[in-house]
């Protein structure tokens, strides 16, 4: 038996209204929910059985088109695999901050410098610095 749900409605459109839908869909480039979601508001709304507000809300909910994400370009991709290498040896050399000689510490103080823009992690690696260190 199948579960009940609550919200969930299930419709079976003739030819007519599911050419209709698809088109809606395509011109506004509303995903399937919100292109099923659109005119059914409309539909209240005409006939009275919702709100002004309730159908300005609605509507401006259920007219945002789907945002395709731009693929990132190669250029990009290599930046944030750096970012993403930088942020995991920052990570571990916070945790191993205390055992760390001095030479080290200068190392990664330098490397966090040239980095603090980018890698968040590298802005808590300069907070460890406990003495003011000098690099060349």
């Amino acid at each position: 038996m199948a579960k009940f749900r609550e919200h969930g409605v299930m419709l079976f459109l003739s030819q007519e209204l599911y050419l209709g839908f698809i088109k809606l869909q395509a011109d506004k480039s509303l995903g399937r929910s919100f292109a099923g979601l659109l005119p059914f508001t409309e539909g209240l709304h005409r006939l009275g059985y919702i709100s002004q507000e309730v159908y300005e809300a609605h509507k401006k909910r259920y007219s945002q088109p789907l945002v395709a994400e731009k693929p990132l370009t190669l250029k990009q991709l290599k930046k944030n695999e750096s970012i993403a290498k930088l942020t995991k040896e920052f990570s571990n050399v916070i945790a191993q901050w205390d055992s760390m000689n001095e030479k080290a510490k200068n190392f990664w103080i330098k490397k966090a410098k040239e980095n603090r823009e980018t890698v968040p992690n590298a802005k808590l690696l300069l907070g460890l610095r406990r003495e003011k260190v000098f690099v060349k």
